[in-house]
């Protein structure tokens, strides 16, 4: 059977927000393929949103929620941003802008930025693959499902599609790490993305384990990956940091979810008679090093326990009071 191939676009954001496409006066043309540069690794977010940029209404931190919603409703073969988010990168089948909603979509992006257009040579899918690497995380071993599994070690199949995690990205590697010194208990993992977290603890013996994403596409992919690693969180849909929505009570919470909905959660638990009431151990992750007093300040009710950074992006771990 013939490999599908594919076209790589780069929609380049304007710094402030475009009209619509209906307030252009006019359709815009679909742009010349052009040559992209490679992508930096080190700023591969599939699909990520730590981005401490501008308000969005959604609790996802993108630099324009607007183009990443078009772009998802694309049902790209995978996307990722790049340049601290200004930058959204995005797989095609080749020919799908034959179809005439994918081309009127693509003109709609096109009104939001730049939109830049090139064709991925065959093999860019293995290409692809060859660029998400196991990771030995302590106990855990977190692996693309095409690598074996090892058995000195808990092993984690991740298959991360449109949601975000494969444990590579540092905010990631530094919740495993945090969460293998905590003794097992219940545990809500927000912002649960890929699930890596989730199955984390379920491997280390955390139960009943509980995820909550805003994104549905996320969620979705979590769901497989938990078929496929034989396990059973629960993930729901949903912003947690909505004071209407309800949180399920947990020893442990792990918010790997950036700055400003970490401080948007701390407001659920500040009063005395906040419910769910606040968990025995907090990791908040997602944070650049210089955000770390911020987040500490919001939680007075929490004293630091640990933190782990790598220069760039920190987390941290917080115990509640007595």
């Amino acid at each position: 059977m013939k490999r599908p191939q594919y076209t790589r676009y780069a929609l380049r954001l304007t710094a402030a927000p475009s009209p619509a496409a209906g307030d252009t006066g006019g359709p815009a043309a679909c742009p010349d393929p052009v040559a992209l540069p490679a992508a930096d690794p080190m700023d591969d977010w599939s699909g990520a949103a730590a981005y401490d940029l501008g308000p969005d209404a959604q609790a996802l931190e993108y630099t324009d929620g607007r183009a990443v919603e078009a772009i998802l409703a694309l049902q790209p073969a995978g996307w990722q941003e790049e340049d601290g988010g200004l930058t959204l990168v995005f797989w095609l089948e080749d020919g799908a802008a034959v179809d005439p909603g994918v081309a009127a979509a693509l003109r709609d992006l096109g009104t939001l930025g730049r939109l830049e257009v090139h064709r991925e040579p065959p093999g860019w899918e293995d290409a692809w693959r060859r660029f998400h690497k196991p990771h030995v995380i302590g106990r855990l071993y977190v692996r693309p499902p095409w690598y074996p599994a090892r058995a000195d070690l808990l092993d984690i199949a991740v298959e991360a599609g449109l949601a975000f995690g494969t444990g590579g990205h540092a905010s990631t590697r530094q919740c495993l790490e945090l969460i293998q010194t905590l003794t097992p208990g219940s545990l809500l993992d927000l912002g649960s993305g890929s699930g890596v977290v989730s199955f984390a603890a379920l491997r280390l013996g955390f139960a009943p384990v509980t995820g909550i994403e805003i994104d549905p596409v996320a969620v979705h992919a979590a769901a497989g990956n938990a078929a496929m690693n034989g396990l059973e969180p629960t993930f729901l849909v949903g912003d947690a940091t909505d004071p209407a929505y309800p949180l399920p009570e947990a020893d442990v919470v792990v918010a790997n979810i950036a700055l400003r909905p970490i401080l948007r959660l701390a407001e659920r638990w500040k009063s005395a008679d906040a419910e769910p009431s606040p968990p025995a151990e907090l990791l908040l992750s997602g944070l650049l090093v210089d955000q770390a007093g911020e987040a500490l300040a919001a939680f007075p009710a929490f004293t630091e326990t640990a933190r782990t950074d790598d220069g760039t992006w920190m987390t941290l771990h917080l115990s509640r009071r007595a």
